[in-house]
């Protein structure tokens, strides 16, 4: 029984050292080992497979805006203020909304590579 399990040990031991080291495109072909616990019970897979690595990732503009801070300007009214001794309306200036500041988008640029967007 010991000779076994010393024995399981030692190829499950070698099974994950010498293939990366071994394999000279160890990228694109491995060696797994996956343990599991399930209803069932426990089980193990041992298993070689290849995946396909992309070296340069595929780029997607994605638009983000670009605001900057206007100033809208105080917006004045000229009313009546009151009338003099013959009839004639006196006028006055008077201020309807004050003025502020507001934010605007004057364009897009890219979130991921910074390049301007139309």
């Amino acid at each position: 029984m010991k000779r076994t399990l010393v024995i399981g040990a030692l190829v499950l031991a070698g099974l994950l050292t010498f293939p990366a080291a071994a394999n000279a495109d160890h990228r694109s072909r491995r060696w797994g080992v996956s343990f599991g616990f399930g209803f069932d019970g426990a089980h193990v897979d041992l298993g070689y497979s290849r995946h396909r690595h992309h070296h340069r990732p595929v780029h997607v503009h994605v638009r983000a805006p670009i605001y900057r801070q206007i100033w809208v300007a105080p917006v004045y009214d000229t009313v009546i203020a009151g009338y003099d001794r013959c009839g004639r309306p006196s006028y006055r200036t008077v201020q309807v909304r004050c003025g502020y500041y507001d934010s605007v988008v004057v364009g897009y640029r890219c979130s991921g590579c910074g390049a301007y967007c139309d």
